[in-house]
């Protein structure tokens, strides 16, 4: 993907797909859009964010299609990167899924900015583009989970739905069941999808839970067949074969649709020990270079687990299991447990708030509950802006330690495969891709592993970096 390089592209632009197959885009301009945006760029002199926050604040109060059309033609290569993102994460846990049926949804969603921009607010301190690609990523993940019929489904079709193959990873990965036990509760699992009959024919594809007849054949069915396979085994009563079978069912819940690193929702936010007044006291320095230094300051004084967290969730939309067992690799400490990460993730944002109110107002006090819940919503894309600046680096870093004539064969091979409109990623090297990985886990002490779901999150950086960096030294 060729960057735009200036204003008027910015806004008059699309990007349209060449090769689904290979993901293959270009660039696509409007003329209509072309002319309008030269006449309101040549009356004035904008910085792009504040144009665009301009039409939005426009599109607001009284609908403009035009003006539309601009917003979402410079939220075009935000798309593009919410659609790699999205992706990433997906690919494997969904069927099927390709990145371009993601970019059709981003783009089909970002054409009405309106919509996806609907809660941002300047005075917060995120830029556009941030905020949009955070709600463009969920939006994706939501329209994949909902083709796919995934959403409408209770846990017990989820059980019925998830195949046998992926069963044991669903066990082992999201539940941490190994050995004996693992065996048990597979045996668990398939004497419930063997004897599992609805009720009455399902709506929407909603299944109800079994019967208390179901379970005792699901039971008597299990207890038979674990005498043969798991001499060891207890048998189980009905009662305890629907808690495991239970058990199952959330893991299988997490599999499909894992909780990230999200901000809690508005119902788990605890008001108690935090400063008075963060909302007001965040927006009144908006403006202020020393809140971003004072969260910098406060977020590099993290130990280096507390950091990883934020790097593996933010910057690599691992799940929450995934991320403890990153961490366990150099940690073997960290027996951390899912519930407890998200109550420790939750510690560690207010910690870097409560750091910015205390050395802005040199107090702590008590807040209520709303107004912790707005500086909360400030938090989570200063942390996407923060970690993205933070890895970019990482890729300079391993850039720049190769040899110069790598350096220029990389340049070289990132504007041919623009020209030949074919796939860079191909052709970034393993060598590339270790390179940063060594230096990513010597930042955070950490083990990260020659695996699809790593090298996938890693080639993806580094695109954006060539992008990035390539770009700006021609532009």
């Amino acid at each position: 993907m060729i960057a735009r390089n200036n204003i008027l592209d910015r806004f008059s632009s699309f990007l349209s797909i060449r090769n689904s197959d290979r993901f293959i885009l270009c660039w696509v301009k409007d003329s209509k859009l072309r002319i309008n945006i030269e006449k309101i760029v040549s009356q004035e002199t904008f910085e792009e964010e504040k144009l665009a926050y301009q039409f939005l604040s426009d599109i607001q109060s009284q609908p403009q299609q035009i003006l539309s059309y601009h917003l979402a033609s410079y939220l075009q290569e935000v798309c593009y990167w919410a659609t790699k993102q999205a992706y990433s994460s997906l690919n494997n846990r969904v069927n099927s899924v390709t990145l371009t049926e993601c970019f059709l949804w981003g783009n089909e969603a970002i054409m009405q900015p309106e919509k996806v921009l609907r809660q941002y607010q300047i005075n917060k301190g995120s830029k556009i583009t941030t905020y949009a690609q955070i709600r463009l990523k969920t939006i994706i993940k939501d329209k994949v989970y909902l083709s796919r019929g995934w959403k409408l489904l209770t846990n017990w079709g989820l059980l019925k739905k998830i195949a046998k193959s992926k069963r044991e990873k669903v066990l082992q990965q999201i539940g941490g069941l190994k050995g004996d036990s693992l065996k048990e509760y597979l045996l668990v699992w398939q004497c419930f999808v063997n004897n599992y009959v609805p009720s009455s024919p399902p709506q929407n594809k909603s299944l109800s839970s079994p019967s208390l007849s179901q379970l005792k054949v699901m039971t008597n069915d299990y207890n038979m067949l674990v005498k043969k396979t798991l001499s060891s085994a207890k048998e189980l009563t009905p009662d305890e074969f629907k808690t495991r079978i239970e058990f199952c069912g959330e893991k299988a819940r997490l599999f499909i649709n894992p909780s990230t690193i999200e901000l809690p929702n508005d119902d788990q936010i605890d008001s108690n020990d935090n400063p008075e007044d963060y909302l007001n006291c965040l927006e009144n320095n908006q403006e202020n270079e020393n809140i971003n230094q004072i969260l910098i300051t406060a977020f590099k004084n993290l130990n280096l687990v507390s950091q990883s967290i934020f790097y593996l969730g933010e910057g690599f939309n691992l799940t929450q299991q995934q991320i403890i067992a990153i961490i366990q690799l150099t940690n073997p400490d960290f027996t951390c447990q899912q519930y407890q990460l998200s109550k420790n993730i939750e510690k560690i944002k207010k910690l870097l708030l409560d750091n910015v109110i205390f050395t802005l107002k040199g107090k702590k006090e008590k807040i209520d509950k709303d107004k912790i819940k707005s500086l909360i919503s400030i938090l989570k894309p200063w942390l996407t802006e923060y970690i993205s600046s933070q890895i970019l680096l990482l890729c300079e870093k391993s850039f720049l330690e190769i040899d110069i004539k790598q350096q220029t064969y990389f340049k070289k091979n990132y504007f041919q495969s623009l020209t030949d409109n074919v796939s860079f990623t191909d052709k970034i090297p393993s060598e590339m891709i270790n390179h940063l990985r060594q230096n990513f886990n010597e930042k955070l002490n950490l083990k990260l592993k020659d695996e699809a779901m790593i090298n996938d999150n890693l080639i993806l950086w580094l695109e954006r970096f060539f992008h990035e960096y390539f770009n700006r030294i021609i532009a």
